[in-house]
């Protein structure tokens, strides 16, 4: 009987054991659901109820396709408003391969409007994709021809247009098909001037059916406009003669620069040879180089002018100490270091006028190697000088300390140490304007769509490398550069008093460190007017041909450059009292009413050109104003010719061409 209870027991208590158990994993499951719910239900709310990037991204790509569209772009004006650059509403026509339907004569017509092989538009149209560019940028005539055929259609893209071609092509850029900026200005300035509204989309509802949704050109109008300093008439006249020049000397290329002394404003900058940005990919990119900023030069003789200026500021020399010029030749070591000509003793007022190396380098040996490098560097030699450019260097200066007395020498001739025709116009400019270099800059400001200036430039003055009392003396030295006797005679102006510098530097053949035979950079630059500092040219001649010195096919160029850009700023010359008597004279033009000298707007966008026979280069930009045509100019003095003729017809973009002669 004891053993049936103890058996009952022991059974009775396995099953409560077992029941415990059951009930242990009934809990552990249940707990296990509950939290499997609980991070499911927290899931569902994060995914219901808070943002998630990457399942946005997820869900874009099930629904939308991008489809890369050329979007509007912002203007790029000059500094009195006129367009350098603009965007124009232009159709591009597409195919939805999936709902193509076309005949054989359909497709043939097709084939002859987009100017393509059928071969290769029936294989776009095989594609299987529900969008496929067949032509971009078409002419608005194709778009009617194509209307009514299925699965055809055309979506309004923007296209960059630069109204004035190669005009300032280097300072500008250019814009790719997809509005991709390239260079230039375009480039640095690519987060004001572009939309930010630029993809198209194809997007698929729940259903998969599929529809186009283009931006369209006029929503695109979160853009900027950019007015620069450069003028477009400055820059006409300094991009004409400078390739006048060029290809007169057979040169390989060349750079010429304005600045405004009293600020660092440029306003023109030129290279040659030039590039048309509507048509960029047929350009070597080479062409598109920038070189006032993206060039380094051996400034030659041009630097003897910042050589001079530090030591006649430190008081190392004054303007009639005399040195003696060893009769053209000097050996320092092992080499032997030459003038063009032979001289004795010179002034240092006339070691910079006949520009005297073996005279510059004893001048450099006074004020001393430490003291002379703190100069330049104040000069801004050997650093960017900050413009709002890109691509801009900084040149390359040597260590003093490590400088060899030779290697001392040739610096203070401007061998041996290499500049950016950009940083020899800033620190010409310091000398014009008392003193001061001023950071240069060729963005005014920006513009929103409501017209509201976001952004404009301050004039910077970056450093005070001389006294203004230095700098007067030495613009009175420069001037007897281009005075009787001087290396500059050739950049001497009738109307203006100027002052400047001839340099001729040898070239160093690349990768060698070695100078090449028969290969030169020849420069001048000059301020004027030297009596009152308006303006800073640079003009620099790569390998000319023939006669390769500065002095002779450099500084007509500033000269040519100088009187016009003085006149179109208004600034008097010596020969206005003159120029305006001769007018009267020959011409009744200055009697008329001022609106009858002027280009008058007609209907269609074209012009009716006045008689600008017996007036200035000065008086024809103004007559042009501000008529969207270009100028091509040939002769200084009074015009005596031009086509049109007076009383024609000229359309926007087309050229106005005027002779000039000088009067008896």
């Amino acid at each position: 009987m004891k053993l049936n209870i103890r058996k009952i027991k022991s059974q009775l208590s396995e099953e409560a054991r077992k029941e415990a158990r059951i009930r242990l994993r009934i809990k552990i499951v249940t707990i296990g659901v509950g939290i499997v719910f609980i991070v499911t239900l927290a899931r569902a709310v994060k995914l219901h109820c808070f943002k998630d990037d990457n399942l946005g991204w997820v869900a874009s790509k099930q629904y939308n396709a991008k489809i890369p569209q050329s979007s509007r772009r912002g203007k790029i004006l000059d500094r009195a408003g006129r367009e350098l650059a603009t965007s124009l509403p232009v159709p591009s026509v597409y195919a939805d391969p999936k709902s193509v339907s076309l005949t054989d004569d359909e497709r043939k017509t097709l084939a002859s409007l987009l100017k393509m092989d059928e071969k290769e538009l029936n294989q776009k149209l095989k594609i299987p994709r529900r969008f496929v560019w067949l032509k971009r940028m078409v002419d608005s005539s194709v778009i009617e021809a194509i209307k009514g055929m299925q699965g055809i259609y055309y979506v309004e893209e923007s296209r960059r247009f630069y109204p004035n071609g190669e005009l300032a092509s280097h300072i500008l850029g250019a814009v790719g098909m997809e509005s991709d900026a390239l260079a230039g200005i375009e480039l640095a300035n690519d987060r004001f001037l572009g939309s930010k509204k630029h993809d198209a989309v194809f997007k698929r509802d729940a259903r998969g059916k599929f529809y186009f949704a283009p931006v369209a050109y006029n929503e695109q109008d979160d853009v900027d406009d950019v007015i620069l300093t450069i003028d477009k008439q400055i820059q006409f006249v300094t991009e004409n003669a400078l390739e006048k020049a060029a290809t007169a000397a057979n040169a390989r290329g060349g750079t010429a620069v304005v600045m405004d002394v009293k600020n660092g404003a440029i306003l023109a900058m030129a290279n040659s040879p030039s590039f048309d940005p509507n048509n960029y990919s047929k350009y070597p990119q080479d062409t598109w180089r920038n070189r006032a900023i993206a060039d380094s030069i051996e400034p030659g003789s041009t630097f003897k002018t910042l050589i001079i200026s530090s030591a006649l500021d430190n008081g190392s020399v004054t303007p009639e100490d005399q040195f003696n010029c060893e009769g053209g030749a000097i050996t320092i070591g092992r080499a032997t270091l030459h003038d063009s000509h032979a001289h004795g003793t010179l002034s240092v007022r006339d070691i910079i006028k006949v520009s005297s190396n073996i005279g510059a380098y004893k001048v450099a040996r006074e004020i001393g190697k430490e003291k002379l490098f703190e100069y330049l560097r104040k000069f801004g030699i050997g650093k960017r000088t900050g413009i709002d450019y890109p691509g801009e260097v900084g040149g390359i200066v040597r260590n003093p300390e490590t400088l060899q007395p030779v290697e001392f020498a040739t610096i203070a001739f401007g061998q041996g140490i290499s500049v950016t025709p950009i940083q020899m116009t800033a620190a010409f400019s310091a000398i014009a304007n008392g003193g001061k270099l001023m950071r240069p800059y060729v963005i005014d400001r920006i513009v929103n769509n409501q017209g509201i200036t976001i952004m404009r430039s301050i004039p910077m003055e970056v450093s005070e490398p001389i006294s203004e009392a230095t700098a007067k003396t030495v613009i009175s030295m420069l001037e007897g550069v281009v005075g009787e006797g001087g290396t500059g005679t050739r950049a001497a102006s009738k109307e203006y008093q100027v002052a400047g510098k001839t340099g001729t530097a040898q070239k160093v053949t690349e990768g060698s460190g070695h100078y090449a035979a028969g290969k030169y950079y020849a420069s001048f630059i000059g301020i004027a007017p030297a009596d009152a500092p308006r303006i800073v040219i640079f003009v620099g001649l790569d390998e000319p041909k023939g006669s390769y010195f500065g002095g002779s096919v450099s500084a007509p160029v500033f000269k040519e450059i100088a009187e016009a850009t003085l006149k179109h700023l208004d600034v008097p010359s010596a020969l206005s009292r003159v120029v305006v008597a001769t007018q009267r004279q020959r011409t009744d033009s200055v009697d008329l009413p001022k609106d009858k000298k002027r280009f008058q707007k007609l209907s269609g966008g074209d012009f009716q050109v006045p008689d600008v026979r017996g007036i200035t280069m000065r008086d024809v930009m103004e007559a042009v104003g501000q008529a969207d045509v270009k100028i091509k100019v040939n002769g200084s003095g009074l015009a005596t010719d031009q086509s049109p003729s007076p009383g024609g017809v000229i359309k926007e973009g087309e050229t106005f061409k005027v002779s000039f002669k000088q009067p008896d």
